[in-house]
């Protein structure tokens, strides 16, 4: 997969806006035509015996493309019934495409179907699409839900309705899309938050407009990739490499209680290639951790002495996994903010920042909060989080520097001057400990020299594709350290 751009609405409303003006025509008729053809192509390659068809359509736009795509396959001598929940807008493209269809003698029903119709083998959603910003009102709420009851095979054209396709927030009732057809370009929302669960499949058409890239450059786009995007990026040995040419970390957590996430982090870090690792923890966790990893080098961290020594040896410090919000604790934060490393910093490192208001000191370090931190950073609810991950990821870099990760479903990774999305990850993800083995990941990928960008773009996406490397034995009971052996593999590109 290639690296693409995300574009929000008021992009792809300024490209439709381009085409009219350059076909003549003043109008983007042509562009929905592309958009019909473009989704019964892909509904013909899914469903190549395809039969029966529903078609549910809204009054704007994307109710337009529901038409186009009715009268298209009625050509092709499959049954269609199109349910409208009302007449499109007089003079736009929808009642230009409605026109076409009438004219060849299709019908509209303008109810939803009754129990007498048996289920159709496709829905097609074309109620809503993009622009949407607000739970769906009656009686469109009540047309998603009815089609999520369908026990068929559903498309979603361009977005599924009821989703923000900016953002991934879903506020009300949303179509639950076995395949979505994006147009134009793929559309942030579909890859974060909750549109990952309501969008399922994505696959994109450009319908020929040539000059996407143009109207998307600028200032803060968003980017999606993937694992093999990356590759070319990840740390490479020298035949004459030793342990020092591969930098060395300094992990500071695991309070009492909570030894787990630093032996966690330090094994990911291992695991990613850091040449030298050394843990500073509580006393009590350092039988275990030499237990379990016996190449981690240990520091008391109540040992004031042997955590400087520790700071100055090393070449970046990632400080935050198990390392709870005392007294303590805080002066080790102090203490790594006040260094000259680069860093890495989650988990109560993140809670201990936005209690105290505390800064960074440079540009050097990379932040990477869940929802609840994030909120906590920014002053907010995970609510507001939630219903604007790029957004928010966005505040988080303007506001504290450096390279942001809001993590959560499609992962959103700013660096103040491009956002990215990794398409990877798996829910077999969703146990403690991911976060811990995240943080080993960038700060080993930064001790071998990889830029800030670098480390966090491929820290996320090895991440997230040896998460779903490890699930496909089954995604509930997946464990953090079972990620492990699959981060080795890929970090070595194998």
């Amino acid at each position: 997969m290639a690296i693409f751009q995300l574009l929000p609405s008021y992009a792809v409303k300024a490209i439709e806006q381009c085409y009219a003006a350059t076909t003549g025509e003043g109008n983007c008729y042509a562009l929905m035509e592309k958009a019909g053809s473009a989704v019964v192509r892909e509904l013909l390659r899914v469903k190549p015996q395809l039969q029966s068809v529903w078609v549910m359509v809204g009054k704007g736009n994307n109710g337009g493309d529901g038409y186009v795509v009715a009268r298209l396959l009625q050509e092709k001598d499959i049954k269609v019934l199109v349910f409208a929940v009302g007449l499109p807008h007089a003079g736009t493209e929808a009642a230009m495409a409605y026109e076409r269809f009438a004219a060849t003698g299709g019908e509209v029903y303008y109810h939803l179907p009754g129990p007498q119709e048996p289920s159709p083998e496709v829905v097609i959603d074309a109620l809503l699409g993009t622009g949407i910003d607000k739970a769906p009102h009656a009686p469109v709420d009540a047309w998603i839900e009815f089609i999520n009851t369908l026990p068929c095979f559903k498309l979603a054209v361009d977005v599924p309705s009821g989703l923000n396709a900016d953002s991934g927030n879903v506020p009300g009732a949303c179509v639950q899309a076995d395949l979505t057809v994006c147009m134009l370009a793929f559309k942030p929302g579909i890859f974060t938050g909750a549109g990952v669960d309501y969008s399922s499949k994505v696959s994109l058409d450009d319908l020929g407009v040539s000059f996407i890239p143009k109207l998307a450059a600028g200032d803060l786009s968003t980017l999606l990739y993937t694992y093999e995007d990356i590759k070319s990026l990840l740390p490479r040995r020298k035949l004459s490499a030793h342990k020092g040419d591969a930098g060395r970390v300094l992990i500071i957590g695991g309070a009492l209680g909570f030894g787990g996430a630093a032996i966690m982090a330090g094994q990911a870090a291992l695991r990613a290639g850091a040449g030298l690792i050394k843990v500073a923890c509580h006393h009590a966790n350092i039988p275990a951790l030499n237990a379990a990893s016996p190449e981690l080098m240990t520091v008391d961290f109540d040992d004031a002495k042997a955590v400087q020594e520790a700071l100055s040896w090393a070449d970046v410090v990632a400080i935050g996994p198990g390392l709870g919000q005392s007294a303590p604790a805080l002066n080790l934060l102090t203490q790594a903010l006040n260094s000259d490393k680069a860093l890495v910093v989650d988990a109560d490192a993140l809670n201990l920042i936005a209690a105290h208001e505390l800064t960074f000191k440079d540009e050097r370090h990379l932040i990477t909060p869940h929802p609840g931190e994030a909120a906590r950073l920014l002053k907010t609810t995970v609510a507001a989080i939630s219903a604007a991950r790029v957004q928010s990821a966005k505040a988080l870099q303007q506001q504290y520097g450096g390279v942001v990760l809001l993590k959560g479903a499609g992962s959103v990774i700013c660096d103040g001057r491009h956002c990215a999305i990794a398409h990877e990850g798996s829910p077999a993800m969703a146990s403690g400990g991911m976060g811990d083995i995240l943080t080993g990941l960038c700060a080993a990928y930064v001790a071998q020299g990889l830029s800030l960008d670098d480390a966090m773009l491929s820290a996320v996406a090895v991440h997230g594709r040896a998460g779903f490397m490890a699930g496909k034995e089954g995604v509930i009971g997946t464990k953090a350290t079972d990620l492990l052996p699959f981060i080795r593999t890929l970090t070595n590109r194998l």
